[in-house]
């Protein structure tokens, strides 16, 4: 037998999908549960890669599994060829027009209410056969219903500094500036010069901890030494939740309140200020996720292709 022939053999999709999940699942009993095998299944596929390759793939130590050098470049060189032969079922019932096309969104309240209902209006007039379903998620939550194969699309915020993991792809979509928003006789208002010691001495309202602002905000506290000695008032979801709670005097938020800033003037309550601190606290970066190596259905496509126009277009 050849070497070309034994590798073709011996090399087998269920050991690279295997190691791929183990990145992903951090444990051979989760592995297992997702591919429907014993335990002793799942650590004999991967063995036998490393039997195949010459080289140690994991390294286990009790419960503790982790991803070797050479583990990790395999991973990076196999999740596409696993995501695409996971897709192909799906493709080819696509063109041979034999399944049901449907389009599941995952994003955060903002973008559903503000930046989607146009493109989405215009997507289902020119493929109102697709079924579209739409989740409410915070960035994590929409971020984790991508990668666990409940979302076909995701939109999320992610910090400037963040990086999306391998298996997806990332298209950007715009940027949106921290502000703070505050009274606008309030003494942050007024000052010339803000810092950001200065702003962490008052009480905060901000978004809840699985948003992406509300991690753009605390990276900057805590890189000048002041995450643990905030005053968190209230951690809210919505923006006019907290944009309310600001003019009740709870106290001044952070946050990147997106395409639209509600109105910060009630009948009743104190007129807000909404300053743009994206010199102190950076931005909130907007952007449109896919598994990585999967072929992109038509229908997907074509979502895709009308929200990034919808964005270009200034949103």
């Amino acid at each position: 037998m050849t070497p070309d022939r034994r590798f073709f053999k011996e090399l087998r999709f269920r050991q690279l999908r295997a190691l791929v999940e183990l990145s992903r699942q951090k444990s051979f009993s989760a592995v297992a549960a997702v591919l429907k095998v014993s335990v002793v299944s799942a650590w004999r596929q991967i063995r036998a890669l490393e039997e195949e390759f010459g080289v140690e793939l994991v390294i286990t130590e009790g419960q503790q599994v982790t991803l070797t050098e050479d583990g990790v470049l395999l991973v990076q060189m196999s999740e596409p060829l696993v995501e695409s032969f996971l897709s192909l079922h799906s493709v080819f019932d696509d063109r041979k027009e034999k399944a049901q096309r449907n389009l599941t969104i995952a994003a955060p309240a903002g973008v559903l209410s503000d930046s989607l209902p146009e493109p989405l209006m215009l997507y289902r007039r020119m493929l109102p056969n697709v079924g579209v379903r739409l989740m409410d998620r915070p960035s994590r939550g929409a971020l984790a219903a991508l990668l666990s194969g409940q979302a076909d699309v995701a939109i999320v915020g992610m910090t400037t500094s963040a990086l999306p993991p391998n298996s997806l792809i990332a298209r950007p979509l715009t940027r949106y500036p921290i502000h703070l928003l505050c009274p606008e006789d309030h003494v942050l208002a007024t000052s010339k010069r803000l810092t950001v010691a200065q702003i962490a001495k008052h009480p905060l309202v901000l978004s809840t901890e699985d948003t992406s602002d509300r991690s753009q905000v605390d990276l900057t506290f805590a890189a000048a030494g002041l995450l643990n000695q905030l005053n968190i008032a209230i951690s809210a979801t919505r923006v006019p939740v907290i944009t309310r709670y600001v003019a009740m005097g709870f106290g001044v938020a952070l946050i990147a309140p997106g395409a639209v800033m509600p109105a910060a003037k009630k009948r009743g309550t104190p007129a807000l200020l909404w300053r743009d601190v994206s010199n102190l606290f950076g931005y909130e970066d907007l952007v449109l996720l896919q598994r990585n190596g999967r072929f992109e259905l038509p229908h997907v496509k074509t979502f895709r292709k009308l929200v990034e126009a919808s964005f270009s277009n200034g949103q």
